[in-house]
């Protein structure tokens, strides 16, 4: 059974469509990455699926069908407890230490005490390599060191899935190697992730299924293998050459 499927999302700001009917199913240890051209519909997808903007359409999550459109707010905070989301510009608290920030979805919205919330942010921190900056405010920080600090917030909670939104593309690109490598490691120890990307070595080696988006319409997907090795569609095949170059 699928971990998650959403039906025939549509999405419009104004008189601008930004989604066309997307459908997708996400099996679990899925890693599937987003690819496409800048306002293709790539963040917003991710956004409409976990309840940070409203869309029309269906989703299934764990066997449970939700209406988009009309999803209660006991039901998206309900999701929210077996979903993760990293964003593109961390969303760390500034006044906050990196451990606070991990432990703080623990205690307030889980009730967790202080202590056992100390424990398991610790053991995140210790999983991205953030383990001895746990004191450290994000001021302190660097942006590479300040994703990983997000990405351990997201796992704290035990997610069944975790969402990125192009979690390296504020990064100098001498750090984002640093984030990747705990993204590959997630990977590689089956966390289900859904990665809105513009890194090509990560689809290609790293995923498992890739998606490319246009215009707020899926144009090609497969698996990873077959979506870089044998692409069926021109656009496709457009698209990678202009990624190579």
């Amino acid at each position: 059974m699928a971990l998650l499927e959403i039906k025939d999302i549509h999405k419009s700001f104004g008189n601008l469509n930004v989604l066309n009917g997307i459908d997708l199913t996400v099996n679990k240890g899925d890693v599937i990455a987003i690819l496409g051209p800048s306002g293709s519909g790539k963040t917003t997808l991710l956004r409409c699926i976990n309840y940070l903007e409203t869309a029309a359409g269906t989703m299934i999550f764990n066997g449970k069908s939700y209406d988009l459109s009309n999803t209660s707010k006991k039901d998206v905070a309900q999701l929210r407890k077996y979903t993760g989301f990293v964003f593109q510009n961390y969303n760390l608290f500034a006044n906050k230490t990196a451990l606070q920030n991990v432990t703080l979805g623990l205690t307030v919205a889980r009730n967790v005490s202080k202590e056992e919330a100390n424990v398991i942010g610790m053991q995140m921190l210790e999983k991205v390599g953030m383990k001895d900056l746990a004191t450290h405010y994000p001021s302190q920080l660097s942006g590479g060191q300040q994703q990983r600090v997000a990405i351990a917030r997201a796992l704290a909670t035990n997610p069944d899935i975790i969402y990125f939104d192009e979690p390296t593309s504020a990064l100098d690109p001498e750090l984002i190697q640093e984030v990747l490598s705990v993204m590959k490691t997630l990977a590689n120890e089956g966390m289900t992730m859904v990665v809105v990307t513009h890194e090509m070595a990560f689809a290609k080696n790293v995923s498992s299924h890739v998606i490319l988006m246009e215009k707020g319409k899926i144009v090609e997907e497969g698996s990873s293998k077959n979506f870089f090795e044998n692409p069926k569609q021109e656009r496709t095949k457009d698209f990678l050459r202009k990624e190579e170059m």
